[in-house]
């Protein structure tokens, strides 16, 4: 009888989850970029990052996450590898603590290079979802910044 009733749960709970679709989804779009992306050695993720740094010119990890809803460990893992790839670099102030991450010539060099792979992946990711799903993906982000903004 248990099983049953579990069973049934889990049904409903399939059919309705909005989590696992959210999921799918980032899933396929993440798979997408960052397969056009892969001949320069950089995940969509890490261009996001350098994007949103190219932007503003210089943050610290926790600005990042504020403005990219990135988790801390997803940051401190990729800003690892960029540096080390060279394409940003980090510096205090003041003795302080806090680090401020910058984008470095080699860094704004990547970023003119993938720019047309990554205008590919717009062009498949907008043929996938259709004018209807992006237009969606836009409204979401947008109520979403209402209730989460930077």
């Amino acid at each position: 009888m248990r099983e049953i009733v579990s069973q049934k749960l889990a049904l409903a709970m399939a059919d309705d989850c909005i989590a696992f679709r959210v999921r799918a989804l980032n899933r396929v779009i993440t798979n997408l970029y960052d397969t056009v992306l892969q001949p320069f050695g950089i995940t969509v993720n890490q261009a996001t990052m350098l994007i949103m740094l190219s932007l503003v010119g210089e943050a610290t990890s926790a600005r990042i996450g504020q403005v990219l809803i990135m988790e801390k460990s997803t940051i401190s893992r990729n800003l690892d590898r960029m540096k080390k790839q060279g394409w940003i670099e980090s510096s205090s102030r003041d003795r302080g603590r806090e680090q401020f991450v910058r984008v470095t010539p080699a860094g704004r060099e990547l970023l003119a290079a993938f720019h047309p792979n990554w205008e590919t992946a717009q062009l498949q990711a907008s043929e996938l979802l259709g004018d209807n799903g992006v237009s969606a993906v836009h409204t979401l982000h947008a109520a979403v910044r209402k209730k989460h903004p930077v």
